[in-house]
């Protein structure tokens, strides 16, 4: 629940809350080169990848394995805002704690993206990853609505066998009481064939001592 509420008040106000940025120089692939790196709470490094390789894509970059390396390369990716010419994207994932970090480089080609060498394309840098920050931030408040409406269904279900089982209850209890009913009516019956019986009994036995008299005289 904690997790739940602190992701989507994120979603609610910015996606800057979800992720801060943080620029570095970094080790990749190519060297020692500058980099965006941006935090993700409460997430899972999969989850993140899988939403970083779908969300490179849309920018027509196609992703290219580097050997020895980790690093998710979309080769040619059509950035207008930060270049016009095609920009080679690097990205690491990693897991930190409960949370994942997302290492960004953007290769334009002769120089990687700084914000003093660049400062109007990094904003934009900036903006794009701004703007993945609020996808996944979406997909996982998506997952926990998923996860809560899973939750409510099988307290539904709980309920719905809660009131068959009453629902069979009441109907034992009528079947109960028609037997009752119907035992102490056949208590009655019984009750007075049985004084009728005592009767014929009482009557048998007199007859019985009679042909006993008539035999021994």
């Amino acid at each position: 629940m904690k997790f739940f509420i602190a992701i989507l008040f994120s979603v609610m106000c910015s996606p800057l809350l979800f992720g801060q940025i943080m620029e570095s120089s970094k080790v990749m692939s190519k060297g020692d080169h500058n980099a965006l790196t941006v935090t993700l709470p409460d997430t899972e490094e999969k989850v993140v990848t899988k939403e970083w390789e779908d969300f490179i894509k849309s920018y027509k970059g196609k992703l290219r394995k580097i050997k020895k390396s980790s690093e998710i390369f979309a080769d040619d990716a059509r950035l207008e805002d930060i270049s016009n010419n095609t920009v080679d994207v690097y990205a690491l994932v990693n897991q930190r704690g409960d949370d994942t970090e997302l290492t960004v480089w953007y290769d334009l080609g002769g120089a990687f993206l700084t914000s003093e060498t660049h400062p109007k394309k990094y904003l934009s840098a900036q903006k794009m990853l701004n703007k993945f920050s609020g996808i996944v931030s979406k997909t996982y408040v998506a997952n926990m609505l998923q996860e809560e409406e899973k939750k409510l269904k099988n307290f539904e279900g709980v309920l719905k066998d809660i009131d068959k089982s009453r629902e069979d209850s009441v109907k034992d209890i009528a079947k109960f009481e028609k037997k009752i009913e119907e035992a102490k009516a056949n208590i009655e019956a019984c009750k007075s064939k049985a004084e009728q019986a005592s009767k014929d009994i009482e009557a048998q036995k007199k007859v019985v001592k009679q042909v006993k008299t008539d035999l021994n005289n």
